[in-house]
């Protein structure tokens, strides 16, 4: 693995670090479940299973990033089913926008429409479900417009989750008004987002 990817994983893990504290402080509501055992899977893009041996979920209200069943093992990797009819071939999909679905609905599902992992560049992207519904139906359409975040998972989660792009985020996938939404007390809808700025890893310039 090269150095930037290396220097990235390690402030993910700072910033993880952070999360935890001010987690534990505050009681924010995010989730941050600790990370599995995991083995080496050659054939997955670098930093995918370094990134997921540091928690195994992490997420607040927009979105749950959730360690892929098809990485717990290498086995399982081997042993994974694929839709053939895919039309993005056979990304991971390594979290969900969960904008507006229950607490108690959560607990059955991973979330609404995922982001995903290529893994033959190891881009990370999110589809509409519907320009992803109208591919799968027109075999004839060679491609869709995504949102694209980035050329390495590494880099993803040290910038667009923990990080000054995570309004990015927000907005490309849900759209703008998520990104200042406030509840009845005025504070942040999101829990994710009050709990970034609590730790300074955003600041306020970059909601705008």
């Amino acid at each position: 693995m090269d150095e930037r990817l290396r220097s990235g994983l390690a402030e993910i893990e700072a910033k993880l670090d952070l999360v935890r504290r001010a987690e534990a402080e505050h009681g924010f509501g995010i989730v941050l479940e600790e990370p599995d055992e995991l083995e080496d899977i050659p054939d997955l893009p670098e930093g995918v299973v370094e990134v997921f041996r540091l928690f195994s979920c992490l997420g607040g209200d927009y979105f749950r990033f959730r360690r892929p069943g098809k990485i717990r093992s290498r086995r399982a990797w081997e042993e994974r089913e694929e839709d053939g009819n895919c039309p993005l071939g056979h990304p991971l999909e390594i979290g969900y926008e969960c904008y507006g679905i229950p607490p108690d609905i959560l607990r059955d599902i991973d979330g609404g429409a995922p982001i995903r992992l290529d893994v033959n560049d190891g881009s990370i992207y999110y589809v509409d479900p519907d320009d992803y519904i109208f591919m799968y139906k027109n075999v004839e359409v060679e491609q869709i417009d995504g949102e694209e975040f980035g050329n390495d998972i590494v880099t993803f989660f040290n910038h667009h989750v923990l990080g000054e792009g995570y309004p990015q985020l927000v907005r490309r996938v849900l759209g703008d008004r998520a990104v200042n939404e406030r509840d009845r007390k005025g504070r942040h809808k999101d829990s994710w987002t009050r709990l970034l700025f609590q730790t300074g890893l955003l600041q306020d310039q970059a909601l705008r």
